[in-house]
């Protein structure tokens, strides 16, 4: 265990959390805690909420630890932090310190399950090749940049019109990148990306327009990842995708 001692104004910090914790006032029977953590961390006081409300918390937990630790680790903060309350409450300085500083522990404990995880993931995502789905409706030209996208290593399927690809994408594991042509029969670009945009599964999936068209002409580039118009620039495109990183949507 580390054993930390705060004055006011002084951080905590759990940096694979992103938490930070500081002292903001001892006064009698009372510590003000300041918390300051990401958005789509939830901050909970025990007292105030239900068990199911802290169960929800942890299921939707995303961090790729193992669930039992995960449970135990949370559970034994929210026992210190309701016995920490009481300690307080009956002016039990001396033992609500010591049950502070086993919450922090825990808390050290879980920052570091986390970093570790974080390191995992990041690993396994280095070993695996990305995975991209092409939709084109011309066989050619699609079978030949799928071709030469495999031989840069990427893991690549396709489909011949957007009604195709949403199946696809409905029935499968979701690809890193969609690239997509524009001008198709049947389901066509525009209207797929707007079911693409619409679905919150996919909401958040990358979608390259690979046109013949303009954004311009075809006024949908609000939805698009990045523009890469024909004759293509595979170049461009590898890299763009192997950056992993916004481009901006070139207007023509």
């Amino acid at each position: 265990m580390l054993v930390l001692s705060r004055r006011v104004d002084q951080q905590i910090v759990f940096p694979n959390l992103d938490i930070k914790l500081q002292v903001l006032q001892v006064k009698g029977k009372v510590v003000k805690l300041g918390i300051d953590a990401p958005s789509n961390i939830p901050i909970i006081r025990p007292e105030a909420c239900e068990q199911r409300e802290i169960e929800a918390f942890r299921q939707n937990f995303n961090a790729d630890i193992d669930r039992h630790q995960l449970r135990n680790r949370l559970n034994a903060i929210n026992l210190g932090l309701r016995l920490f309350q009481k300690q307080a409450e009956m002016d039990l300085q001396d033992q609500a310190e010591l049950t502070m500083q086993k919450v922090i522990d825990e808390l050290q404990k879980l920052d570091k399950d986390i970093g570790t995880a974080k390191s995992k993931v990041e690993t396994v995502r280095k070993q695996q090749p990305l995975r991209l789905l092409v939709v084109d409706d011309d066989d050619n030209e699609r079978e030949l940049l799928a071709g030469l996208l495999r031989l840069h290593g990427f893991a690549v399927n396709s489909a011949s019109n957007g009604a195709e690809a949403l199946d696809f994408l409905a029935d499968h594991e979701l690809p890193d990148f969609v690239l997509l042509d524009m001008k198709m029969p049947r389901t066509d670009g525009r209207a797929t990306l707007q079911q693409i945009r619409a679905d919150q599964r996919l909401a958040d999936l990358k979608v390259f327009a690979v046109s013949g068209t303009s954004p311009a002409e075809y006024g949908i580039a609000e939805g698009c990842s990045g523009w890469f118009p024909k004759p293509l620039d595979p170049e461009r495109l590898i890299q763009a995708m192997t950056q992993d990183a916004p481009i901006a949507q070139q207007r023509i």
